[in-house]
Formats: C-alpha cells, sequence, structure tokens
C-alpha cells in the first residue's frame, strides 16, 4: 500500500518535471518543445518508466519525432535526474499516445451514424 503511494508521487513527480524540462530546456528542437507528456508509468522496482506522449504538431511525422526523442533522450535523463529526488532515475522509455485519436475516430463513427 504504501509502496503503491510512493509509485504514483514519483509518477507525478516526473511526469511534472518532463514537461517542465521539454518546453525549457529544448527550445531549439524541431519538436520537443511541443511534446506533451499524458502518462508515466513506473515499474514496481522503479528502475523503468514509461513515458506517454503527443505533440501539437498535426503535421508532425511520428518517427521524426521520435528520432529527435531518441537522440536527446540521455540529456532529458540526465536533467531530471538533478530535477527530483530519486536514489536512481529509471531509464525512460517514449511511446506515443494513441489515446486521443482514438477518441476521435469513435467520435467520427458515431457522427456518422446519426
Amino acid at each position: 500500500m504504501a509502496k503503491d503511494i510512493k509509485i504514483e508521487r514519483n509518477q507525478s513527480t516526473i511526469l511534472r518535471e518532463l514537461n517542465l524540462i521539454l518546453q525549457r530546456e529544448f527550445p531549439d528542437c524541431e519538436y520537443l518543445n511541443s511534446l506533451t507528456i499524458h502518462e508515466v508509468r513506473l515499474t514496481n522496482d522503479m528502475s523503468h518508466a514509461k513515458v506517454f506522449y503527443s505533440f501539437l504538431d498535426s503535421s508532425a511525422d511520428q518517427k521524426a519525432v521520435q528520432a529527435e526523442i531518441n537522440e536527446n533522450l540521455k540529456e532529458i535523463r540526465m536533467i531530471l535526474a538533478s530535477k527530483v529526488e530519486m536514489r536512481n532515475v529509471p531509464e525512460l522509455t517514449f511511446e506515443y499516445d494513441k489515446t486521443l485519436e482514438n477518441a476521435n475516430k469513435i467520435e467520427e463513427i458515431l457522427k456518422e451514424i446519426k
């Protein structure tokens, strides 16, 4: 129970800090400053974090965005380590969040049915 609370607290801290880091620390990057982090899921041992993101630029290629994330992943993790108070900063894995696209598709289908 207490461990669940600690994991949730760390998840929300990482989420908040990652959003701030991506907005402030990478002004010259093409895509990173337009990313929005929706959710962070930590493993039980807090060694890995799955980060779900979306981006505002609809014309952006998802592969190009992922490539830019992978280029700067080490620097993002280093900045995160200086911002959060954790013994070990988890390995970050960024995954594109498709829930908004799925919700839009469902909404379009419902409009067609009406």
